[in-house]
């Protein structure tokens, strides 16, 4: 792949070549280094590493942000329904003027925010929440974004960098109608705001957002003439409430049940008449099929007596924001320090490769623009013979999206070696050593002999170690332990019949792991497998999945 060329010749001890000349494309301005005169800082942040090139003053507002965000999420959730990350996530910040186009909805993705000229539109004291790009493979996260001349006025400068991807790493799984009701198109804290008063900090969570715009102006009116005039409101259709625990909804009932999904955790959280029951209840979700019995035996009611107080708090959720205090710690300046060549590279070289996925042709140069850019990153590191783990680790993965699974290798066993912290990087590399060890025609047990086998799982050991949540460690495990040197022990599929519990709406693991006990003769333990997942298949792909198990070669001997 071209992007790689010139970083694969300095490895090599080769000539730098440079390419002909290709048609210009426009790249996220993160990499045009000279589009401002501040240096890269690297600021330290709890669960953060911020690269930034913005003045200190704007890096310790954002990182002051970022606690207020932190006690935000836990004042709106207890801390066991957010995921603990192995690694910071990697933010980074720069300050050059946008390319601007009609409108607030510019064509650069991260050139999301911008100052005085734009004060009309977006409120006299500048940008006061912002959401900006955010890329991620499973271990790494990358937030970048473009702060040109942000106004700072009134302190209460919003970013939330973390709380849709803890969500989603929550073990076990947070159910999907969950996630939808909290960070989904309706979600109740999609658009919070975190307020500084003389009665101490807020987080203002904004009325709720009904199935369009004009249904929620609809609500409020009428709400607002009952109030004054008496009456009633008009009965609005909902779903039944089963409907939202069972899966992903018809295209055309999706508006509906991410309203009402969201209006359900909005009654849940702060409306029903106990809290900690509606907690309990989305923990047992997690781990359990929803059914009514269990419904109500966390909630103390019914299907249909929950489906009323729905109804009738509509109205009421579509009118009001909730306020809810906050408990933010004294603020105290962010470690801040120039960042090294490899610090720079790294998390650059991060965003460019995140960026350079494939994801449709129509966007072909701009993928390929952006991993020449983290091409040229990690050069500038590898000229200066930087060697940290963390560097190693980014450029490996690099490596191996660009086609060298040998360079991979070899930067991959040097970071792992040294105990790096990144659980991607320890699957990666058990992923290219198996592919090598294996023959050419795989054919089962036996065709990996106890070195190589030992070796490997003891990378997605500690990968899993590292971040349980990454599920890609027991789908590989699990075709390992497929060509072991003899049948798996009780032991390694203890690992993946656990997994099962962390992943229990996770069809493709379940089949996988099924199919293995399968080969071993277990065939009960097999059927049970997909009878426990059936219920928890949440798209017709996951249904058909399931259903094509052999199930009728499953009988007990």
């Amino acid at each position: 792949m071209a992007p790689v060329i010139g970083i694969m010749a300095c490895l090599s001890g080769g000539a730098y070549a440079a390419e002909a000349p290709e048609p210009a494309t426009v790249l996220d301005p993160v990499f045009v280094e000279a589009s401002t005169g501040n240096p890269w800082q690297l600021v330290s942040s709890p669960g953060f590493e911020i690269l930034s090139r913005c003045p200190l003053t704007f890096n310790a507002t954002f990182a002051r942000a970022l606690q207020k965000a932190e006690a935000a999420r836990l004042a709106f959730l207890p801390e066991r329904f957010w995921a603990d990350l192995p690694a910071p996530i990697e933010v980074i910040l720069y300050n050059r003027e946008p390319e601007k186009e009609p409108g607030l909805l510019q064509g650069k993705p991260i050139d999301l925010t911008w100052g005085a000229e734009d004060a009309a539109l977006i409120g006299s004291e500048g940008v006061q929440q912002t959401h900006p790009m955010i890329e991620g493979d499973g271990d790494t996260f990358v937030d970048c974004a473009n702060y040109h001349d942000v106004l700072q006025a009134g302190g209460d400068f919003c970013v939330d960098v973390d709380s849709s991807i803890r969500l989603a790493n929550r073990l076990p799984r947070l159910p999907l109608w969950f996630i939808s009701g909290v960070v989904g198109p309706n979600g109740l804290y999609v658009n919070r705001v975190i307020k500084s008063g003389y009665a101490g900090d807020t987080m203002v969570l904004p009325n709720a957002l009904w199935t369009t715009s004009a249904e929620t102006v609809a609500l409020q009116e009428e709400l607002r003439k009952v109030r004054k005039d008496g009456g009633t409101v008009r009965p609005r259709l909902l779903l039944p409430v089963s409907r939202l625990f069972s899966g992903q909804p018809d295209p055309g009932d999706a508006a509906l049940w991410n309203a009402e999904t969201a209006l359900f955790v909005r009654w849940g959280l702060y409306k029903s008449p106990d809290r900690q029951a509606f907690l309990d209840f989305v923990d047992q979700a997690s781990r359990h099929p929803v059914n009514e019995e269990m419904f109500r035996k966390c909630l103390g009611l019914g299907y249909d007596e929950v489906q009323a107080q729905l109804l009738a708090y509509l109205p009421i959720a579509a009118s009001e924001s909730i306020v809810v205090s906050l408990d933010i710690p004294p603020e105290d300046l962010p470690d801040t320090r120039g960042a090294s060549a490899s610090e720079v590279a790294r998390i650059l070289g991060d965003w460019g490769r995140l960026e350079g996925r494939a994801s449709g042709p129509e966007i072909t140069d701009f993928q390929e623009e952006s991993l020449r850019q983290a091409d040229k990153q990690f050069q500038k590191a590898i000229l200066s013979r930087e060697n940290d783990p963390s560097f190693l680790a980014a450029y490996g993965l690099y490596a191996l999206q660009a086609g060298d699974s040998g360079l991979a290798r070899k930067a991959l066993e040097e970071a792992t070696s040294r105990g790096v912290i990144r659980p991607r990087a320890y699957v990666e590399l058990a992923r290219i050593r198996l592919e090598d060890a294996l023959p050419t025609i795989p054919g089962g047990f036996g065709d990996l002999n106890e070195k190589d086998f030992g070796e490997i799982k003891a990378l997605l050991t500690t990968a899993r170690v590292q971040m349980p949540s990454l599920i890609m460690t027991y789908t590989l495990l699990a075709r390992v332990l497929e060509h072991a040197p003899t049948a798996p022990s009780d032991e390694d599929l203890y690992v993946l019949d656990r997994s099962l519990e962390l992943f229990p709406g996770d069809a493709s693991l379940a089949y996988k792991v099924a199919t293995l006990f399968r080969r071993l003769g277990r065939f009960d333990k097999a059927a049970a497998i997909i009878e426990n997942s059936r219920p928890f298949a949440e798209s017709e792909h996951d249904k058909r999945l399931l259903a094509s198990f052999p199930v009728e070669k499953v009988a007990s001997k």
